[in-house]
């Protein structure tokens, strides 16, 4: 009688129904990485030290958490809270340099080239889409090596000393005016402008490459 109930517990705990954890996985990730759902893969690399109390459990990562590789998470079924250490592995589109970049090249379409494979084996701030081209090469950068957001910046579309135009917006108005740019900035950066009676304000500059004080 005993082994019975015992047995009855377990299918109680494990429907035969039930989703495999690693499906359930696979579905909680590709729900986050729509774009990668069709190439990505999840291996669980520990277990729950107990088995969880319910067939569907709910799935949490910390907010900090990486976008795949090995990453922790959580397993929760009402009460019981189970750690989970999982490998996702996903494939898709990256980018590396054609030739070697030096440090200062303006770089254009012809230095770079597109390649697919294993994103979680990439670095850290990878180029995952087209890249806002030109850029300015930070660094020298090997032929073939893989593009990062860090080895660039955007070209700069104000200098540093440039006397340059402003226009201060308001609700209903605008004022347009002259100053001296106190940074270098690129299109969508702020940059701090010093007037002709010595303040000095925060600006942007637009895709016109209009310098705009809101």
């Amino acid at each position: 009688m005993k082994a019975l109930w015992i047995a009855a517990s377990l299918l109680m705990t494990t429907p035969a129904h039930a989703v495999p954890l690693a499906d359930q996985l696979v579905a909680f990730f590709a729900q986050r990485e729509p774009d990668y759902a069709k190439t990505l893969q999840v291996e669980i690399l520990r277990q729950p030290p107990t088995q969880l109390t319910c067939s569907h459990p709910r799935f949490q990562l910390p907010s900090n958490s990486r976008r795949w590789g090995q990453l922790t998470l959580t397993a929760k079924c009402d009460q019981q809270v189970a750690v989970l250490r999982v490998a996702v592995k996903v494939k898709g589109k990256f980018y590396r340099s054609q030739q070697t970049i030096k440090q200062g090249t303006l770089v254009t379409a012809d230095n770079i080239k597109a390649d697919f494979g294993r994103l979680d084996q990439l670095p850290t701030n990878s180029w995952l889409t087209p890249l806002p081209l030109p850029l300015i090469a930070l660094q020298q950068i090997p032929a073939g090596k893989v593009l990062t957001k860090n080895q660039f910046r955007q070209p700069w579309v104000i200098k540093q000393g440039q006397t340059v135009p402003i226009t201060l917006m308001g609700k209903g108005f605008h004022i347009a005016g002259r100053g001296t740019a106190l940074d270098n900035a690129a299109v969508n950066q702020p940059l701090r402008i010093r007037l002709d009676n010595g303040q000095w304000l925060t600006a942007t500059v637009n895709e016109r490459k209009e310098i705009i004080v809101k």
